[in-house]
């Protein structure tokens, strides 16, 4: 029998039901409101969870690398610090967690994971990007 390995040489899992995704992440207030500011223009934003106090924005694979660059191309430079972070999938791992162990915002059956090819991406980044500006302002949320 073998025994587990020492604590110092495990390496902390990614939370649960993220795991195997590219994903957006942000603070949950800002999350929703872009989520109904999406919701009112008629945007697709794909899967989305949510964790404690944040909500992870499901991207197909491949999609998380260039979002620094696409918050960059719509004015959304890093200098603000905007509580947005993308984060690449975990090799090997499920892709997207099961219905009945996630807590979803936006369910991902009826609603495909975000590519680079489509333009809900930009306005997703774009809505995020605004709503996490104006949260940190203490504006209220765009119409």
């Amino acid at each position: 029998m073998t025994s587990p390995p020492p604590a110092a040489a495990r390496t902390p899992a990614p939370p649960a039901g993220w795991r195997g995704s590219d994903r957006v992440t942000a603070p949950l207030r800002p999350a929703l409101a872009a989520l109904g500011r999406l919701d009112r223009l008629g945007r697709s934003t794909g899967p989305v969870l949510r964790r404690g106090g944040l909500a992870a924005f499901l991207l197909a694979p491949g999609a998380a690398e260039p979002v620094p660059d696409l918050l960059g191309w719509l004015g959304w430079v890093p200098e603000l610090r905007l509580p947005i972070d993308a984060v690449a999938a975990h090799p090997g791992e499920p892709r997207v967690p099961e219905p009945r162990t996630a807590d979803w915002l936006r369910a991902g059956a009826e609603r495909p994971a975000l590519d680079l090819r489509s333009p809900d991406l930009l306005c997703l980044l774009d809505a995020l990007a605004d709503a996490c500006a104006r949260e940190r302002l203490g504006l209220p949320p765009a119409r």
